[in-house]
């Protein structure tokens, strides 16, 4: 049996020749991680719910009662609850609520 050494092997030898080939799959992309869904007012016909993407209720702002002077809106979220003379009051308090509750104080 006769060996040919003319030839030129069809695979890399060697581990560092492997090494510095091309790879014939193409390149993968870093996966991105899917963004999450910011909450989001549900509106109703006298009060709106600060709702996440997962549909729990975050936080509430209610109209006072018919006939009930003055009109205020009444806001409810986590722990802390309170009183507005417009809706955006009572809207931006719940949403600073529900901020200050999600993120990590510091220490010191």
């Amino acid at each position: 049996m006769q060996l040919d050494f003319t030839r030129a092997p069809i695979s890399p030898g060697t581990d560092r020749t492997r090494r510095l080939t091309p790879a014939t799959t193409k390149p993968t992309t870093p996966r991105r991680r899917k963004k999450e869904a910011a909450p989001h007012w549900e509106r109703g016909y006298r009060s709106h719910f600060y709702r996440n993407e997962r549909g729990d209720k975050l936080g509430e702002v209610h109209l006072s009662d018919r006939g009930e002077l003055p009109v205020v809106y009444r806001w409810a979220a986590g722990n802390y609850s309170g009183a507005e003379g417009s809706l955006a009051h009572a809207r931006a308090r719940v949403e600073e609520t529900i901020g200050f509750g999600m993120r990590q104080l510091s220490l010191f």
